[in-house]
C-alpha cells in the first residue's frame, strides 16, 4: 500500500480554479502553417505543454505550440462587422 502524500502539487489530469486557458497550434508538414488546432486548460505554462503533447499526440508533428489565451489581441470581437485586412 503506498502512503498518501501530501495534497500540494495540482493532479495532471484534474483542473482547479487557478486553471488558465492555453491556445494550441500546429504544423504536421514544414511546408504547412501553424494551425489552431484546439484549448486546454492548466494551471500554468509547463503543465500546459505537457497536456499538449499528450491529448493531441495522435498526429507527429513538426511543431506545436501553446500559448495563453489572454495573450491575444482581439481585431474583431463579437457583435462587431467589418473586414480585417489591407486592401
Amino acid at each position: 500500500m503506498c502512503p498518501r502524500r501530501a495534497n500540494r502539487a495540482v493532479p495532471l489530469g484534474r483542473s482547479t480554479s487557478l486553471d488558465r486557458q492555453f491556445e494550441v497550434f500546429g504544423r504536421d508538414q514544414v511546408e504547412r502553417p501553424l494551425s489552431h488546432i484546439g484549448s486546454i486548460v492548466a494551471p500554468n505554462q509547463e503543465l500546459a505543454v505537457a497536456r499538449a503533447r499528450i491529448l493531441y499526440s495522435e498526429r507527429q508533428w513538426v511543431e506545436l505550440c501553446v500559448a495563453p489565451a489572454e495573450s491575444f489581441m482581439h481585431c474583431l470581437q463579437g457583435g462587431r462587422s467589418g473586414t480585417v485586412g489591407l486592401a
